[in-house]
């Protein structure tokens, strides 16, 4: 799965250019290095979860689980993929590698201008628990909502 890396760098930068268009001029800009992911990748060695879509053209979309915590951590596709259900199908993969870890119950952290990836969240059963966080992207403070989910 190292060899995913770059593709998976590739498919983060494109819907960040696609969907944080609330980070401005931030948003065309890669916000991690290739050095950076296969660093996440390794991360996502067992007992973490790294599940990836492919087609015929190579990765096209990725998410990724901590079942220590029942933390969802990623869930990314290609923009030129969106609206096809790989992003459900990818989300339901984590769903089952955290409930076969014991898991009752999923939570991940969305920023709170990411409405698509809101009602993505929503649609599979999502809800805000109140608890929130901010992140900090190359100087600029994006607040993060909280949201869980019963497995």
């Amino acid at each position: 799965m190292a060899g995913d890396a770059p593709a998976i760098g590739a498919i983060f930068d494109a819907a960040v250019r696609a969907g944080w268009t609330y980070l401005g001029d931030l948003a065309a800009e890669s916000m991690f290095s290739s050095e950076d992911w296969v660093r996440l990748v390794a991360d996502h060695e067992a007992p973490n979860v790294l599940l990836v879509a492919v087609d015929q053209t190579g990765v096209i979309g990725y998410a990724a689980a901590h079942p220590e915590d029942c933390e969802m951590f990623l869930l990314f596709v290609h923009p030129a993929h969106a609206g096809r259900g790989i992003g459900r199908t990818l989300l339901a993969a984590a769903h089952s590698a955290l409930r076969e870890a014991g898991c009752r119950e999923a939570f991940l952290f969305v920023h709170e201008q990411n409405l698509r990836a809101l009602t993505v969240y929503a649609a599979a059963g999502y809800r805000p628990d109140g608890g929130d966080r901010v992140s900090n992207f190359r100087g600029t403070r994006v607040r993060e909502v909280r949201l869980v989910k019963t497995l």
